[in-house]
């Protein structure tokens, strides 16, 4: 087993035997370090394992992270996009990262020094702080290291989790919920996004609407939208975004039912495979996700001016 194996061991632990799936991070005679479907990480003793085997990996993980970071980028676009090379330079009014950040993944076409340069002009000339997506230990040799020097932050990783639709779909319960889908936004589902976070709505209606093939879930109660998620489909792959559910019924099945209601719709409309991404720190949307079936496939952070 090497490091970026997908591995299923079973386990001798405390409380007996169990079965760790997951990637491998970090091999040695001695040990193993697995990060687990979940996101959360797990140091092994080999002495631990008593049986185990190489997974082959889905169509959704074998995808490399630069052009599944490109697929994401055509499902969640930008109002301004700008090529540098083959990074992609971002602006969406301020309204979320992804869409006002400058995607890293692949060849800038210039050195190093000079692609940070032009991202710094590019976002000063729109008045919005300079920031870079880059995927961990997949972007371009020696950028951490420059940003690092130049005094950047780092924001908290973020997950990017896929997964096959078939097995995301089959079985999945459809509990008897009033669950609308839209081609447009109203403006109930634009107030559920990130209602507490002051939003500029005209901005956002733009954002979410920009895509030729995106579809908008929305769970009601009574008249009202209690939970929504939006859902976007390039060829074969879904991106899911957007899941919210109101504060007074969380944790109640409704994050996963409109998730699921939208990723069905997707593959009405010929999706295969599906990712999403999340906060590494936000645990139960991590949870909820893995128990649909989503693994990690790599992370990113934001970079920029400290």
């Amino acid at each position: 087993m090497k490091v970026g194996d997908t591995v299923s061991l079973r386990v001798l632990a405390d409380t007996g035997v169990t079965e760790v799936v997951g990637t491998v991070l970090v091999a040695s005679a001695d040990s193993l370090t697995v990060r687990r479907r979940n996101g959360s990480v797990v140091e092994l003793d080999v002495t631990q394992i008593t049986a185990g085997r190489v997974v082959p990996p889905s169509p959704a993980q074998r995808i490399a992270a630069p052009e599944l970071e490109h697929i994401a980028a055509q499902g969640w676009r930008a109002l301004e996009v700008e090529p540098l090379g083959d990074w992609l330079l971002r602006a969406g009014g301020g309204v979320t990262g992804r869409a006002n950040s400058a995607l890293a993944a692949g060849d800038p076409g210039r050195s190093l020094p000079d692609a940070v340069a032009a991202v710094e002009r590019w976002y000063d000339a729109r008045g919005l702080r300079p920031q870079i997506q880059q995927a961990v230990g997949v972007a371009p040799r020696g950028l951490s290291t420059l940003l690092d020097e130049r005094g950047w932050a780092t924001s908290p990783l973020t997950h990017v989790m896929t997964a096959e639709l078939g097995p995301v779909l089959r079985g999945a319960d459809s509990p008897p919920l009033d669950i609308r889908l839209d081609d447009e936004p109203d403006d109930a589902w634009l107030a559920a996004w990130r209602a507490d976070s002051g939003l500029d709505i005209a901005v956002a209606r733009r954002l979410v609407t920009n895509h030729p093939n995106a579809f908008f879930a929305s769970v009601l109660d009574g008249g009202h939208t209690v939970a929504i998620a939006r859902a976007s489909v390039d060829g074969r792959w879904a991106g899911l975004f957007c899941v919210e559910v109101t504060p007074a019924n969380r944790r109640t099945g409704l994050g996963r039912a409109v998730s699921i209601a939208a990723l069905r719709a997707a593959g009405q409309r010929g999706a295969r495979r599906a990712y999403l991404q999340a906060s590494s720190d936000n645990s139960p949307a991590v949870a909820l996700y893995a128990g649909m079936g989503f693994t990690v496939h790599h992370d990113y952070v934001y970079r920029s001016p400290d």
